[in-house]
């Protein structure tokens, strides 16, 4: 996870040490939705799964969060092992501020204070910045900004945009015992809706405080309206057009309500449910060993990256499994 820019997909393709996922040049979000990579690290079969950022140029942060909030509702209720989370950030940003607060404090309020421990904190593009620039908002970082999280035992480090400096910060997770995020327990043991988690309330906050604001707008327009003559008629069309702005700005905003009250858990698990009973009788999960059965689950509610069809292909061979990797998720 990160803001976008910070590098998550360059990180993946190192790991991977081919491109697996598509990054970009500039700061416009690339992920613009979650993708699982798996990916062997060392002798261990893991799963990355690319995030958006929730500073993300094409969604809203209700929209990410509900897509993050299911994908990891359903890697709980699957009995897949969560290790820990990667969260990157730039450490050639002058400040750390608007976006980035935002995205780490979601990020938190996704963890909670337990799974502090299984987080990697790791600054990217080092090659872009002078050591002692860096070394500098590294402290920064360390003694301000990151320091609640370290105190809670999460760990930094420097990614150097090469396989080997991935590798090593991705294997200090895989040697972790597993964890259960806070948005897991609330969603699942607690049964809680996403706007009553600590981190849907968050978001919430955020989108209560748009809808005032886009009201007060539309209502400030309306009054405006009023004091035109009607011979003012291109003011008046001016101001039909930012009304209507306006007014589907609102309309996101409570589409974004709308989304946060879903009952995750029991969406999870219903087509989960749905899914399994169907496919118990076919060919394909009859055949299925533990490992892909538990990614036909996961790949219900996120994109595998269509560059890991090699690596797949082989995890599916050693389990007994042949065929084509596209036609399994597509019969599972």
């Amino acid at each position: 996870m990160g803001v976008t820019g910070a590098g998550k997909s360059f990180f993946v393709n190192s790991l991977a040490d081919t491109d697996v996922a598509q990054t970009g040049a500039d700061l416009r979000s690339c992920t613009t939705e979650c993708q699982a990579i798996p990916l062997n690290i060392g002798k261990s079969k893991t799963i990355f799964i690319d995030t958006p950022g929730f500073d993300d140029s094409a969604r809203t942060d209700s929209d990410i969060l509900t897509e993050i909030s299911r994908i990891l509702a359903a890697q709980y209720q699957a009995g897949v092992t969560l290790k820990g989370v990667i969260y990157l950030h730039r450490i050639t940003d002058i400040r750390y501020q608007g976006s980035s607060v935002k995205t780490l404090n979601i990020f938190r309020k996704i963890c909670g204070q337990t799974a502090l421990k299984n987080v990697l904190l790791v600054t990217t593009r080092w090659d872009e910045i002078d050591e002692a620039v860096g070394a500098s908002r590294e402290r920064e970082l360390r003694e301000s900004f990151w320091a609640f999280m370290l105190g809670k035992g999460s760990t930094m480090a420097r990614f150097h945009g090469n396989r080997d400096s991935a590798t090593a910060i991705a294997s200090q997770l895989v040697s972790k015992r597993g964890i259960v995020l806070e948005i897991q327990r609330e969603l699942i043991d607690e049964g809680k809706n996403l706007k009553d988690t600590i981190a849907g309330s968050f978001v919430q906050e955020d989108i209560t405080e748009l809808k005032a604001r886009y009201e007060r707008e539309m209502n400030d327009l309306d009054a405006l309206r009023q004091t035109l003559r009607e011979s003012d008629r291109a003011m008046r069309r001016q101001i039909q057009r930012d009304w209507a702005r306006e007014q589907e700005r609102l309309q996101t905003a409570e589409d974004d309500e709308a989304r946060l009250r879903r009952d995750i858990a029991a969406e999870v698990r219903e087509e989960i449910q749905q899914k399994t009973t169907k496919k118990k009788s076919s060919s394909v999960w009859k055949m299925s060993p533990l490992l892909p059965s538990l990614l036909g689950v996961i790949g219900m509610f996120v994109g595998i990256a269509p560059g890991s069809n090699s690596l797949l292909t082989s995890w599916f061979t050693e389990s007994g499994l042949g065929g084509s990797v596209v036609d399994f998720f597509q019969n599972f």
